[in-house]
């Protein structure tokens, strides 16, 4: 997998996320691939497991190459999306922030305008997860589905070992 495929997940699954911290750069996607696939900073969308499927589920060349060209296909979009979510963050941390009283209704527009944009890239994250998905066979699907549930077992472990309740 390229450099830019693999700095395009990160972004695609950053879309996905609803914090504002995920509207800033990121560190390097090729750390995000080596680790769990779930980060408690990047939510729990079922998109966050994209590289780790891209990783483990063994995808021949040509895979890999229909799979760099749906993520080329929605390069530029989500490049556009993200810059406005981070204008939108900024305008709302600024009037938050800004001397004087402020309001919940003097902040709506903003608030509005950031769910906006993060449904829309819920929106084409989701469709980008869809097409990688199709290009899968149904064996790598499985064994990307077994995958899952170990993760899932895993983060359940975790939570209990961190809450104490084990």
């Amino acid at each position: 997998m390229t450099t830019r495929m693999m700095v395009f997940t990160g972004l695609l699954l950053v879309s996905l996320a609803p914090t504002r911290l995920l509207a800033q750069p990121m560190g390097p996607p090729p750390m995000m691939m080596k680790g769990m696939g779930h980060n408690p900073m990047f939510g729990d969308s079922p998109a966050m497991m994209l590289p780790l499927v891209l990783r483990h589920a063994d995808l021949t060349p040509d895979q890999q190459a229909q799979v760099h060209k749906i993520m080329e296909a929605d390069h530029e979009n989500l490049q556009t999306l993200f810059k406005q979510l981070q204008a939108a963050n900024d305008q709302l941390t600024d009037k938050l922030f800004a001397p004087g009283p402020v309001q919940a209704s003097d902040l709506t527009p903003q608030v509005q305008q950031i769910m906006q944009l993060r449904q829309q890239l819920m929106e084409q994250g989701m469709k980008t997860a869809l097409a990688i998905r199709a290009v899968l066979k149904p064996e790598q699907l499985a064994k990307v589905s077994q995958l899952k549930d170990r993760m899932q077992k895993l983060q359940t472990e975790m939570r209990s070992v961190l809450e104490g309740t084990d």
